[in-house]
């Protein structure tokens, strides 16, 4: 029987090595004895390895998170069926605390999964999220009610027009949509208004230089969770 061939995937593992044992485990080579067969991975394989090749999953102790566990066995049976082995280290307590009530950690797993310290609550993550939400009203509500696309500008400004639709109109919409109506809610609101008052502004503005209207939010508008600071720039030798 020809010998395993296995591959390491860690924080230690070089990007290029990396990259290569990916596409191998993508595109397996031809002979199934030239394959990789065996990957000893770290938690860096929790996130974004999507390989639909990886059925089986031998996992050594309990991640810190439910959330990391979730992650980890997520990589396998992605599209086909798929078996993880759990090997529980005893001697620490959340491994024997896990193990006892294993059956009932993996079914309600989601229920278990820690709290994120952001919440709609937060100031700055209105700033961030308004943007996309109020461009997606306008591509999923405004534009079927338009004769024509609203992609640029002038076509949104001359709906808004139309319609008889401005920042307070918007405003109440957003603010039910995302329940602003306590006490507590005052600055959020706030918030929302000064945003709305900024985008309307420059959207009636005849002189700007734009065209889209994503383009005029100072902030832009957020393509991914990920995307809450400004990226440092990457540089291929």
């Amino acid at each position: 029987m020809s010998p395993l061939i296995t591959a390491q995937l860690t924080g230690h593992t070089p990007f290029s090595e990396v990259r290569s044992i990916l596409e191998r485990l993508e595109n397996p080579e031809d002979n199934f004895n030239d394959r990789v067969h065996v990957v000893a991975a770290s938690s860096m394989m929790s996130h974004g390895v999507d390989i639909d090749r990886l059925n089986t999953m031998v996992m050594l102790g309990i991640p810190l998170t439910t959330a990391g566990f979730i992650q980890a066995t997520a990589r396998i049976g992605r599209t086909y069926p798929g078996i993880v082995f759990v090997l529980h280290k005893m001697p620490l307590e959340r491994d024997s605390s896990v193990y006892r009530s294993f059956t009932a950690f993996v079914e309600q797993g989601d229920r278990f999964v820690e709290a994120i310290p952001i919440t709609r609550r937060s100031r700055r993550v209105l700033e961030r999220t308004l943007p996309g939400l109020l461009m997606a009203i306008v591509c999923q509500i405004h534009e079927p009610n338009s004769p024509q696309a609203l992609t640029v500008i002038q076509r949104l400004r001359q709906f808004y027009r139309d319609q008889g639709m401005d920042a307070a109109t918007e405003l109440n919409s957003i603010s039910q949509l995302l329940q602003l109506d306590g006490e507590m809610d005052a600055g959020l609101r706030d918030e929302a208004e000064r945003i709305l008052r900024a985008f309307f502004t420059s959207l009636n503005d005849p002189s700007v230089s734009e065209r889209f209207p994503n383009n005029l939010f100072p902030t832009g508008v957020m393509r991914s969770l990920r995307d809450v600071e400004e990226q440092a720039p990457v540089y291929d030798r």
